[in-house]
């Protein structure tokens, strides 16, 4: 089997949901939103925008107004992730329909990203969903004065993992299906 570090990476990164307080590096976060940057996006929009919240009165507001993010702490910095969709504006109209919603994907590809390169530098990572929930969106356009075409998509928690779990096996040869379904 092919083997290396990257695929190692892939392969071994866990959700982590608790966090030590020690506090996420400058350093370490320019490099994991360097690496969610790095991401593809269709039509190469790149319609992500990084809220990164690292106040404690903002942190216990997002913990109090999601109900995934109890895990929140004086060490674990959030990073949410939002999609601008105003650039699709310009799209025509034949294809607006077919291109609108990619924001989603692009900024899922960039979570995952972010996601692995925490892993990558001995940094534990949990995504917690916000949208398509408008509860959630709009309690986040409130709290985090995001403009109208901006849309959250996740909070992601990055902190030091007080433990790291192990890696789960999720190689299922039934959902593998070749020329068909």
């Amino acid at each position: 089997m092919i083997q290396n570090e990257t695929i190692t990476n892939i392969l071994t990164r866990v959700t982590v949901r608790r966090f030590t307080d020690e506090p996420v590096s400058d350093e370490a976060l320019h490099i994991l939103l360097q690496a969610a940057m790095a991401a593809p996006s269709s039509m190469n929009l790149q319609p992500w925008h990084f809220i990164v919240v690292r106040d404690e009165i903002v942190k216990q507001c997002l913990k109090d107004c999601l109900p995934y993010a109890k895990m929140i702490n004086r060490g674990c910095t959030g990073i949410v992730v939002c999609g601008d969709i105003s650039l699709y504006e310009h799209i025509n109209e034949v294809d607006k329909e077919d291109n609108t919603l990619y924001w989603v994907q692009d900024c899922s590809a960039a979570s995952e990203n972010l996601l692995l390169a925490a892993h990558a530098i001995g940094l534990g990572a949990v995504w917690t969903g916000i949208y398509p929930l408008e509860s959630r969106v709009g309690k986040l356009r409130e709290l985090l004065a995001i403009p109208a075409h901006i849309v959250p998509l996740n909070l992601i928690l990055v902190g030091h993992p007080v433990v790291l779990p192990l890696p789960k096996e999720k190689w299922d040869e039934k959902k593998l299906h070749y020329d068909k379904y």
